[in-house]
């Protein structure tokens, strides 16, 4: 597998990409904008719950044809109680409370005893020493950390919490990690949009469409399904302003999280997870070829194996390339040992995706691959003696700008993030140079 940094015989981009960042002051005024608007849309479902139920009653009231009460009390609670399901999401989760792992599991450098003292530590640097959150460890092996921060009023029964998943806390130091910490704080804290710190509000709402819709549709015969209409409606009513929130929120949590760990340390866990992301993406489209190689290997089977190779934390190329070759052989001798039961193992469970998606897919990732790197050697940077220096960063900063027909690593995200919720990793380190000043360098 070649060196990410290896730029020989790479394709430049045909456009320059979008390199611009905002300011600290436009996202703070534009998350205020947002809140501003999300705090009248909430009024307004304050009063068409109101409005609903008083038209839902008088109805039931003047009308011989109604809902029989048991009826109307099980579609309200149907709409009420469906909105949360993101709880019960958080309970199914392949994860635990920090506090219930191992006292003697290691997970790189850090132990659960360090991580909940890091964690301690970064909520003192950030002003949130004494708040409440919860601290959950993942099991999964993307490069990866979560909030949530859910209310059914503000500041009234908050499921207010930080996922960690095992194979970030793996990869990362100490202080990259308290940036990742720090980041994730901030979308529990500062950066929570209200309309996800309502969650009574929006589940009254539902119950009251639920109401609404079945008297509506009672008529038809039709009733028992106007929770899942009014759930559909409420669900985009209350998340899709979140949606767009999330755009300006991610840098100003980035901000947020260099603050607990440092310049420095932020810009280096930009760019492990970067080289992570592009082995890994290697690794995909090696699963990809073998697909189309074989059309009779089932694709679960084959993310099976990719998930099999891939180690917690940082992957070595060459090492899980082997791994999955290993894993990929095997899968072909099994499928070659018995004509018939391969024969009968494809009827039942083989795919029937299109094989021209498929093509058009590995041929993406293959141009992907071969796209020009910015001649900045990340690698070692990140492996020198002596650390990650701030003339380090400077350096790769200048090569970002000057040099916006090639890209910081090969993936799709990094050519265009315009129609991602994230930033890629070329702007946010871009987004933090350029808020240096306002940023600690590193922490002691």
């Amino acid at each position: 597998m070649r060196d990410p940094q290896d730029t020989a015989g790479d394709q430049p981009l045909r456009t320059p990409r979008r390199l611009a960042t905002p300011t600290r002051e436009s996202l703070l005024a534009r998350f205020e904008r947002h809140e501003q608007m999300a705090k009248t849309w909430i009024g307004l479902e304050l009063a068409a719950i109101f409005g609903g139920l008083a038209w839902w009653f008088a109805r039931s009231q003047s009308q011989s044809e109604t809902l029989p009460a048991w009826q109307a009390a099980a579609l309200f609670g149907a709409g009420f109680l469906g909105l949360f399901y993101l709880l019960v999401e958080g309970l199914i989760a392949d994860r635990k409370p920090l506090e219930e792992v191992r006292a003697d599991l290691r997970f790189g450098v850090h132990t659960r005893d360090s991580l909940r003292e890091l964690v301690d530590r970064v909520q003192k640097r950030l002003d949130l020493a004494g708040r409440p959150v919860r601290v959950w460890m993942g099991r999964g092996k993307d490069i990866n950390a979560f909030a949530q921060r859910m209310e059914l009023l503000p500041g009234i029964g908050g499921w207010n919490g930080v996922q960690l998943n095992r194979a970030m806390v793996h990869l990362l130091d100490e202080p990259e990690l308290e940036c990742v910490v720090g980041h994730e704080l901030g979308h529990v804290f500062p950066y929570a949009p209200i309309m996800s710190r309502c969650l009574l509000v929006h589940a009254l709402l539902a119950g009251t469409a639920s109401l609404v819709l079945a008297q509506l549709l009672h008529g038809f015969g039709v009733q028992v399904g106007a929770p899942l209409l009014a759930l559909w409606l409420v669900r985009w009513i209350a998340f899709s302003t979140y949606t767009n929130q999330v755009r300006c929120v991610e840098f100003l949590c980035d901000d947020f999280g260099a603050r607990a760990g440092g310049l420095l340390a932020a810009a280096r866990g930009e760019l492990k997870t970067g080289i992570e992301a592009e082995a890994r993406s290697a690794l995909l489209l090696r699963v990809l070829e073998a697909k189309r190689d074989d059309k009779t290997l089932p694709i679960a089977d084959l993310i099976a194996d990719y998930e099999s190779a891939l180690p917690f934390g940082s992957v070595d190329s060459e090492q899980a390339r082997a791994e999955l070759e290993r894993n990929l052989r095997r899968r072909l001798e099994q499928r070659q040992g018995s004509s018939v039961v391969g024969f009968l193992d494809y009827v039942w469970r083989s795919d029937e995706g299109d094989d021209g998606a498929l093509d058009d897919s590995i041929a993406r990732m293959h141009a992907v691959a071969r796209l020009r790197q910015i001649p900045v050697p990340v690698r070692q940077l990140l492996a020198q003696r002596g650390g990650f220096a701030k003339a380090d960063v400077a350096a790769l900063v200048e090569a970002l700008e000057s040099l916006p027909d090639r890209v910081l690593f090969r993936l799709p995200e990094e050519i265009d993030d315009s129609g991602s919720t994230h930033p890629n990793a070329s702007r946010r380190i871009l987004y933090l140079w350029r808020h240096r000043e306002s940023l600690p360098e590193c922490r002691a």
